[in-house]
């Protein structure tokens, strides 16, 4: 039989959240689906929570695979679908029950070849966490046309530095099963920083239409203060450079709005040197500056700085991006710092 959907949920380490995750979904208004729980070697009790609800739920499937990162478990699960459209849900988030309702009728309404809802955030303690964001165009129906001329010039970069037209998430999204294949095995498992940018953008540029569910945060994403401010991640430059060469020889770099990808690698550099300034990064300070220092030489090798417009910047933003031009780590993690410092002193 014929199945209209296939949801696919990547499983690592959630057994706290997941229960609150799979209930969301089985509890959908949308009943023709399947939903697929990749268990990517899970050493908690996610293990059981998926086999348990395989075992209630006739429309549960459960791959148990070994750790191979969020990439590889979208692949799988993907591999295996069979629906005609595809989501993906991350395991530690929920959605409303409406939610695929609402995307699969714009779908078949539409025949579109995406559909994206707004995003509810729901941690409230961390700032600029909460409330739905980081859909930046107007809601209703796009056809190719008025993709080329609304959307696509402003789908990673808006005119406003860290705002992008379409955020890069992968789970706001509806998706043409058929045509995702082609995208999603297309992401290297080793990319785990920007993976979902890697997928949804050329995506995009290869879509006739798409539908916007304006003013309705039917996902709700999880992010704890940890995962933002405090986690200090060892691998993300490499994972970094591992992005900038897929996005360098993507569908993006080859089409008219190339331009953007140079704002979202300096977002990126900066936000790598952030990371090696975390307080849970325990070396010393000499190889905190020599690891902003292989920064700041990979943006002035591969040259994403000199391309950006910084002039319109607030004005740490346009110092931050003036001392990795110059290779200044010492000055860069002060003004950092002094950023941070004035940020929780007026939170």
């Amino acid at each position: 039989m014929s199945i209209l959907l296939s949801i696919i949920v990547p499983v690592y380490n959630v057994g706290s959240f997941l229960p609150k995750c799979i209930n969301s979904i089985i509890s959908q208004t949308f009943t023709d689906f399947e939903l697929i729980l990749v268990d990517d070697g899970s050493t908690d009790n996610s293990v059981e929570i998926c086999d348990a609800a395989a075992k209630k739920d006739s429309r549960v499937r459960v791959i148990h695979k070994e750790n191979g990162g969020v990439v590889s478990a979208r692949k799988a699960g993907l591999s295996v679908a069979v629906g005609k459209y595809a989501g993906y849900v991350d395991g530690d988030d929920w959605i409303d029950e409406h939610m695929y309702e609402h995307m699969v009728n714009a779908m078949e309404k539409y025949n579109c070849d995406m559909v994206m809802c707004d995003v509810e955030h729901e941690n409230k303690s961390v700032p600029l966490s909460s409330g739905s964001t980081h859909i930046n165009i107007s809601g209703g129906y796009y056809n190719r046309e008025q993709l080329e001329n609304n959307v696509f010039p402003k789908m990673i970069y808006t005119g406003v530095f860290y705002k992008f037209g379409i955020y890069p998430v992968i789970w706001n999204k509806l998706y043409k099963r058929e045509k995702l294949i082609k995208h999603q095995m297309a992401v290297d498992d080793d990319i785990r920083t920007g993976e979902d940018a890697a997928c949804v953008y050329p995506y995009l540029l290869e879509c006739d239409s798409l539908y916007f569910l304006e003013n309705l945060s039917l996902y709700h994403y999880r992010r704890s203060r940890t995962q933002m401010t405090v986690s200090y991640d060892s691998s993300y430059f490499d994972c970094f450079k591992s992005l900038y060469e897929f996005l360098s020889n993507s569908s993006i770099a080859n089409s008219p709005y190339s331009n953007q990808l140079e704002y979202y690698y300096s977002y990126l550099a900066k936000t790598a040197i952030s990371n090696e300034l975390k307080k849970a990064n325990s070396v010393s300070i000499k190889t905190k500056l020599n690891h902003i220092r292989e920064i700041c030489t990979f943006a002035d090798e591969k040259g994403f700085i000199d391309k950006t417009d910084i002039s319109s910047l607030p004005f740490f933003h346009r110092m931050y991006f003036k001392l990795i031009k110059r290779n200044r780590p010492f000055l860069l993690t002060v003004c950092i710092n002094i950023v941070r410092f004035w940020q929780s002193f007026f939170r």
